[in-house]
């Protein structure tokens, strides 16, 4: 059995927390490679006695072979873990026989990383075109008011605006609104002679919702079980978002148009699936064997898949 790719110079098992280091030189920032083959900003544990700065300038050292000195103050990155503006004083091959890329933050793909486009976004330079809608935006801040954390991901989020654009004058249904950041992303992409209907069972992401949506003229929310919106059948779209409506494929394909497509989001990697699924993954098999869909699996992120299936007969 081989042993890890590249040498661990620290490997912090007793760490207090999580650093990295935002390295910007002349307009490019520096990364380092992975395990696995990606790519990331140089970061690590953070070691007892440490501060997050002596962690970031270490593990900068350690794993881009980066000599730099503090140039700011830290950006605290989804998870709590502190990201560290260092500057560059000098450069060799990093001890830990990582490779390093200099890349532009500001350009596809590099902007759309994680660790990027947050630190980005704390500092007010995330580009235009990968900003999310105002709409969306407001939806995800009533979401952190009110603690819903089940929200779709900014990916799936994307793939909907996109598949909703693809049907200009269609009829949308989305099962589970929450806080309503799915149905602003349809929106984004739906133009102004299609309609959505999202359906909420719980009174108060239904009146969340509601507010939310009450001055867009293509949007209807309803409040109750999701098996209430069949009746507006056929949909050209439904993002099924609820665990009720995900399991019961035969309605929902019964409900799609001919040539309608079918979302459901959040399916895990086989690297990240849950123990539970082991044997097998139900819902998939559901869908994939369904006679009526013809389906396929889009990795939208490292740790998210989503199914995207449309009704043939």
């Amino acid at each position: 059995m081989s042993g890890p790719k590249f040498l661990n110079l620290s490997p912090g098992l007793d760490r207090v927390g999580r650093a990295c280091a935002w390295i910007e030189h002349e307009g490019l920032v520096l990364m380092t490679g992975l395990e696995w083959g990606g790519w990331t900003l140089p970061g690590g544990g953070i070691h007892p006695g440490e501060t997050p700065e002596q962690a970031a300038v270490r593990e900068a050292w350690e794993e881009a072979g980066a000599h730099c000195e503090v140039a700011g103050e830290a950006v605290i990155l989804h998870g709590d873990s502190a990201c560290v503006p260092l500057r560059l004083l000098s450069q060799e091959p990093s001890p830990e026989g990582r490779p390093a890329a200099w890349v532009n933050p500001r350009a596809l793909p590099w902007a759309d990383d994680i660790q990027i486009r947050q630190v980005l976004a704390a500092r007010g330079r995330i580009p235009a075109h990968l900003d999310v809608p105002s709409l969306v935006w407001l939806a995800q801040s009533d979401a952190a008011r009110l603690g819903f954390d089940r929200s779709c991901s900014l990916e799936t989020g994307r793939l909907l605006r996109t598949l909703a654009a693809m049907r200009p004058g269609g009829r949308l249904l989305e099962l589970g609104s929450g806080a309503g950041v799915g149905a602003a992303w349809l929106l984004s992409g739906m133009d102004a002679a299609a309609r959505l209907l999202t359906v909420e069972a719980d009174p108060l992401w239904a009146e969340t919702v509601w507010a939310l949506l009450a001055t867009d003229p293509r949007a209807e929310v309803l409040h109750g079980d999701w098996t209430g919106s069949l009746d507006r059948a056929p949909f050209d779209l439904i993002f099924a978002d609820c665990a009720a409506a995900k399991v019961d494929v035969e309605r929902l394909a019964d409900a799609l148009r001919v040539g309608g497509t079918l979302v459901m989001d959040n399916f895990s990697p086989p690297a990240f699936i849950p123990e539970a699924l082991y044997a097998g993954d139900p819902l998939r098999d559901l869908l994939f064997t369904h006679p009526r869909l013809t389906c396929v699996e889009v990795e939208v992120s490292r740790r998210e898949r989503v199914i995207v299936a449309t009704r043939t007969t």
